[in-house]
């Protein structure tokens, strides 16, 4: 997939994570580990998906302001690699130092998206989505360092932080960026585009109310579980369809496994929340960090990702950019047309 992929920095960060990650999993596994699946699955969004997202966000919507966006990409394999180390450190102040790195990546790309307001067309739907992922992955970044330092904020306790962290990543970072560039992508669908608007209205505002919900209502937190459960349903059927429109072949089978695997995950979804509020727990934590955590992390949004990072921008996504503009060494028109 090397050929396809303009940024070398993020994509190397994000093949090199995925080795780690992979060495990381058979240790644990092994039980040669003191992490578990939850650890696991959170090492997954530094190492991979978060540079994955970058490659798309830079290929697909643009890493900006330019001089900020390189700044992120070149910290975070190395704030990637703390990140590893504090989990070899026990809760405290070691480990809570080593992934305040992780949380200044987080930061700055919530800046750029504080900054990116200013710029012309901030407030077009899809810009306001990535915004939002970029701010989901400062808040990310907190709760991992509030993880790493042993501390409860608002009262929870483990595994709850990490989770938290776990759930801004996935459902947060992730998400909302993959609705973006999916909604990009259906401007000139229309049939497509009325229900990509209502996923990624969803995408922005659901985590934030679920993860309210944990702290003041169970019946808000249910029902937004369910809401969250059937967008993203509605979301692999309409990725799902939308695969045939790339031209990649390994894109759009890597799109259509995801979207496959998603439908499974959100079911699971669905009965953990309602087990937990009716006090059944036909599933519990570790059960769903076994079950739903692969098909949602390394299977819906690494799979997707990889998707929107092997299909070309300018197809894709059909973005218009500034005259003059270089991203990923190719200079885009604002009349659409693209010389090398």
């Amino acid at each position: 997939m090397s050929k396809p992929l303009g940024s070398p920095w993020t994509v190397v960060s994000a093949k090199l994570g995925a080795v780690v990650w992979a060495a990381l999993a058979v240790l644990v596994f092994s039980h040669r580990s003191s992490m578990g699946a939850i650890e696991l699955l959170f090492l997954l969004a530094p190492l991979v998906i978060v540079p994955l997202g970058f490659e798309v966000l830079d290929r697909h919507g643009g890493m900006y302001p330019l001089t900020l966006g390189r700044v992120v990409r070149i910290l975070q394999p190395f704030a990637t690699a703390l990140v590893v180390v504090s989990f070899w450190f026990p809760a405290g102040t070691v480990a809570g130092a080593l992934s305040s790195a992780w949380l200044a990546v987080g930061a700055l790309t919530a800046l750029m998206a504080v900054l990116d307001l200013f710029r012309p067309g901030a407030w077009a739907l899809d810009r306001l989505v990535i915004n939002v992922a970029r701010v989901d992955l400062a808040i990310a970044g907190g709760w991992f360092v509030s993880s790493r330092l042993g501390i409860a904020p608002m009262g929870f306790s483990e595994p709850i932080v990490l989770l938290t962290g776990v759930h801004f990543h996935y459902s947060g970072f992730a998400t909302a960026l993959l609705a973006a560039v999916t909604l990009k992508f259906c401007e000139r669908r229309p049939k497509f585009s009325g229900i990509a608007r209502l996923i990624a209205v969803a995408a922005v505002c659901v985590p934030f109310l679920l993860a309210a919900g944990f702290v003041f209502s169970p019946t808000l937190k249910l029902i937004c579980a369910l809401i969250l459960a059937i967008t993203l349903a509605g979301f692999s059927l309409l990725q799902f369809s939308l695969a045939s429109g790339f031209e990649d072949l390994r894109a759009r089978m890597l799109l259509r496994i995801a979207a496959g695997l998603l439908i499974p995950g959100m079911l699971l979804v669905a009965v953990y929340a309602l087990g937990e509020y009716t006090g059944k727990y036909w599933l519990v934590i570790p059960q769903m960090a076994h079950l739903h955590g692969p098909l949602n992390g390394p299977g819906f949004i690494t799979s997707s990702l990889l998707a929107w990072a092997i299909e070309k921008p300018y197809r894709a996504a059909n973005v218009l950019r500034p005259v003059g503009e270089v991203c990923c060494g190719t200079t885009y028109f604002s009349d659409a047309r693209r010389v090398s």
